[in-house]
C-alpha cells in the first residue's frame, strides 16, 4: 500500500498520541498503530509531513486536529508565564477527535484505573466482541459498538471490576441516541447529561466533553492537575476540584482543555522521569563498575 503523504505543520505525533488522551495505539520505532473506529492505520512523522496507511489526508486532519490554529493557541496560553515549562515540553500536541462511543467507554474504564490497564481493557473488550481489521500484515480488531457488547457478568469476565456495571449501563443509554443527543447540547447541559450515566462524574464527563466532543472549554480534574495546579497556583494549599475547574475556566477561558493536556502531559511525564531515574547510590555504583578495570 502506498503511503499517504499530509503536512502537518506544528504537530508532534508523539506527544499527541502519548499525552494519555488516547488509548488505541503501539509504537514500534518511529512508526504508529491505532485504531479509530473501522479504521486501522499505521502512521510515521518526517519533520512536518505525516506518512499513513490505511487512512487519507482528510481522516488524519480531522482525527488529529489538523485544522486547529496551534500557532493561536500557543500564542494565547503564553500569556502565562507558568504554562511555558509545559508548552516548551510538547510543542505540537494536540487535541484528538475520538468517537464518542469509545471515548465514554474508555475513560469509564479510567475511574480509579491507569494508563496501561486502560489500555489492556479497552484492547480486551475489542479482541472479545468488536469487528475484525486487517492493514496488509497488520491485524486489530474495532472497538465494540453499542449493542455488540456482552453483558455485565461478560464484561467482569474480563476482569473490569465494578466498571463492568458501569459499562453495560452505558451500552444501554448509548444505544437508546444520547451520546447523539449530547452533541447538541452547550457544554453545561451536555456535562449534566453525560453524568446521568453511571460512574461518570464530572472528571470523566469533562474527558468526554473535550476528546470526543470538541469541547475545548472543558478541564478534567484528575490527581495529576490537581496536584500542579496546587503545587504552581495554589502554593500548596487544598482547593476542591469545582473551584480548580473553575478557576482554570477563569484563567484560560476556551482554552482550557488545552492548557489542562499540556500539564498533564508534562507534569506526569516528568514524575514518570524522576521515578525511574537511577538513584545517586545507583548511579555511584555504575561508576565504579566502569573504572574498576
Amino acid at each position: 500500500m502506498v503511503p499517504v503523504s499530509t503536512y502537518a505543520p506544528l504537530f508532534d505525533l508523539r506527544h499527541t498520541l502519548e499525552s494519555g488522551q488516547f488509548f488505541r495505539w503501539t509504537r514500534e520505532g518511529d512508526a504508529y498503530t491505532a485504531v479509530r473506529g473501522l479504521r486501522l492505520f499505521r502512521v510515521r512523522q518526517r519533520g512536518t509531513t505525516l506518512e499513513a496507511q490505511g487512512a487519507d489526508a482528510w481522516f488524519l486532519q480531522e482525527f488529529l486536529s489538523l485544522d486547529h490554529d496551534l500557532a493561536d493557541v500557543e500564542r494565547r496560553l503564553r500569556r502565562d508565564r507558568k504554562l511555558w515549562e509545559a508548552l516548551d515540553f510538547a510543542p505540537g500536541l494536540r487535541l484528538l477527535r475520538q468517537d464518542p462511543w469509545e471515548c465514554t467507554a474508555a475513560f469509564i474504564l479510567s475511574i480509579a484505573s491507569n494508563i496501561p490497564r486502560i489500555t489492556g481493557n479497552v484492547a480486551d473488550l475489542a479482541r472479545t466482541w468488536g469487528s475484525p481489521l486487517r492493514l496488509g500484515g497488520l491485524a486489530a480488531h474495532a472497538f465494540p459498538r453499542p449493542g455488540q457488547i456482552g453483558d455485565e457478568a461478560g464484561l467482569r469476565r474480563l476482569r473490569l471490576g465494578f466498571r463492568a456495571k458501569y459499562l453495560a449501563q452505558a451500552e444501554r443509554l448509548a444505544s437508546a441516541g444520547l451520546l447523539e443527543e449530547i452533541a447538541q447540547l452547550p457544554t453545561e447541559e451536555a456535562r449534566d447529561a453525560l453524568m446521568v450515566v453511571p460512574g461518570v462524574a464530572e472528571k470523566v464527563a469533562d474527558c468526554i466533553l473535550l476528546f470526543a466532543y470538541g469541547r475545548l472549554e472543558a478541564f478534567p480534574v484528575d490527581t495529576w492537575i490537581r496536584r500542579v495546579l496546587r503545587e504552581r497556583f495554589f502554593r500548596g494549599r487544598a482547593v476542591p476540584d469545582r473551584a480548580l475547574r473553575a478557576f482554570a475556566t477563569e484563567r484560560w477561558g476556551d482554552l482550557a482543555g488545552y492548557a489542562q493536556q499540556y500539564l498533564y502531559h508534562w507534569s506526569r511525564s516528568t514524575a514518570l522521569a524522576r521515578r525511574n531515574a537511577p538513584s545517586p547510590a545507583q548511579l555511584r555504583g555504575r561508576r565504579r563498575c566502569t573504572t574498576m578495570y
